[in-house]
């Protein structure tokens, strides 16, 4: 049979590790050789100061709580929000589920036409080039090795005056054949002109006939696409 100590320090043993009763007890001075006394070199605590009632924790000694298992929460993994095209497919309460474009009728179709002088006006835009001599006709009147010779401002002076004594030739032909394309009276107002007017007079008559020439030609052709596609355009029902 045990002693009531020795149960109790059996029980204390038990426990996983030892309870004290005071702080410093394993720190002692060391002990001299020469001493007997127990006390003098150590002061470790005896079996019997482990020993308290039966039944009883210390205050300091804290129950460890009990095993709680834990539940891992399944994750939620979160979508990506749908596209706005699946979104717009989605069929509406009170609405149709497929819904398509309305097919454009006949009557709402147009021909697009270009303005006639679009390309007119879009040259206007282009730098300004000079117009480059033409020397064909000069042949007739200079030998190669004139032109090879003689530079071409000073070519350019003579056939414009032999240019001019032509034309003069020419009128003198018709006058003496009573026949002349103008009246006298209507020449009236442009004599004593000099000759730099008089050209220029006609550089600008000679442009005026070509934009008008352009022009002629660009509504024809307008006219002709708009008939084209008058053609291919199906009559409304």
């Amino acid at each position: 049979m045990l002693s009531q100590s020795q149960a109790d320090y059996y029980t204390c043993a038990a426990m996983p590790y030892p309870i004290y009763t005071s702080t410093g007890a394993f720190y002692s001075e060391t002990p001299s050789p020469s001493s007997s006394t127990s006390s003098q070199y150590s002061e470790s605590p005896s079996p019997q100061d482990y020993s308290f009632p039966v039944g009883s924790i210390p205050a300091y000694y804290t129950v460890p709580p009990a095993y709680q298992p834990y539940l891992v929460q399944p994750q939620t993994i979160q979508q990506p929000p749908p596209p706005l095209a699946s979104i717009a497919a989605l069929p509406t309460a009170g609405h149709a589920s497929n819904i398509s474009r309305p097919c454009p009728t006949k009557s709402s179709r147009k021909i697009q036409i270009p303005h006639p002088y679009a390309r007119l006006f879009a040259k206007k835009d282009e730098v300004k080039r000079r117009k480059i001599w033409n020397h064909a006709l000069e042949k007739s009147i200079f030998t190669p090795y004139e032109l090879s010779t003689i530079g071409a401002p000073q070519r350019r002076m003579v056939y414009i005056s032999s240019l001019e004594a032509h034309i003069d030739r020419l009128h003198t032909q018709l006058l003496q054949l009573d026949f002349w394309p103008v009246d006298f009276a209507e020449l009236e107002p442009f004599k004593g002109l000099n000759s730099k007017t008089a050209k220029s007079m006609v550089a600008g008559l000679q442009h005026d006939a070509s934009v008008s020439k352009l022009k002629l030609l660009e509504l024809e052709r307008a006219n002709g696409d708009l008939k084209r596609a008058l053609e291919n355009f199906p009559s409304e029902i």
